[in-house]
């Protein structure tokens, strides 16, 4: 396949991975759709070919413009931060933690989802370990906040930001933790200073 030579370094930080999870990709071929279409621009190659290693390569393929491109919109990364004293959170729009998360059109047509009404950012802690682990990126929809049994939320809960599982428990809804030490990590009851941010519909990790 002809592509542009770029090394591990350079794809790590154009994707917003470390050198080691690219590395991983290629010994692997494990790789999320999003990065697939990220280390294919950056290759100047299509996608098609990066994954066949075949096609006609005597004039390079176009990349995908990501910036703007409605056929991919963007998700933005950021983190949040509950705000004291009142009801609500504050949010910060992370612009050195990597380019945004893209997916095709027609993934937010088949569920529903309005980019502009999603958030990308970090998951902090051990508290839904293994479900997710401290580092993980995750997708949330804002538009989602109605509980629902068994499904990850992020939550504002005593003046912090949580991501937890809701369970409906004895008419009670419950934030429950996935991590098995249910001492460090019990359930709390979700009272009406429990805020849901949105639903957690997607995970990014470099956890196999």
């Amino acid at each position: 396949m002809t592509a542009k030579r770029v090394s591990g370094k350079e794809m790590a930080a154009f994707c917003g991975v470390t050198p080691g999870a690219v590395s991983g990709w290629f010994a692997t071929g494990r790789i999320s759709k999003d990065k697939l279409l990220l280390v294919a621009n950056r290759l100047d190659v299509s996608v098609e070919d990066l994954i066949s290693g075949t096609g006609d390569h005597e004039e390079p393929k176009r990349p995908i413009e990501l910036s703007d491109n409605p056929d991919y919109p963007a998700i933005r990364r950021v983190s949040l931060k509950a705000q004291a004293g009142v009801t609500g959170y504050a949010v910060d729009y992370m612009n050195d933690d990597g380019p945004p998360i893209v997916f095709r059109k027609d993934w937010y047509t088949l569920h529903g989802y309005r980019p502009e009404k999603m958030m990308a950012l970090r998951v902090a802690g051990e508290s839904m370990v293994p479900s997710l682990y401290a580092g993980d990126l995750i997708v949330i929809n804002s538009l989602q906040t109605e509980p629902k049994d068994g499904i990850a939320f992020v939550c504002i809960y005593e003046g912090e930001v949580v991501v937890k599982r809701l369970v409906r428990d004895s008419g009670q809804w419950w934030l429950t933790s996935d991590n098995a030490d249910q001492r460090r990590h019990p359930r709390k009851a979700c009272d009406d200073s429990t805020q849901i941010v949105g639903e957690v519909v997607y995970r990014q990790t470099e956890r196999i």
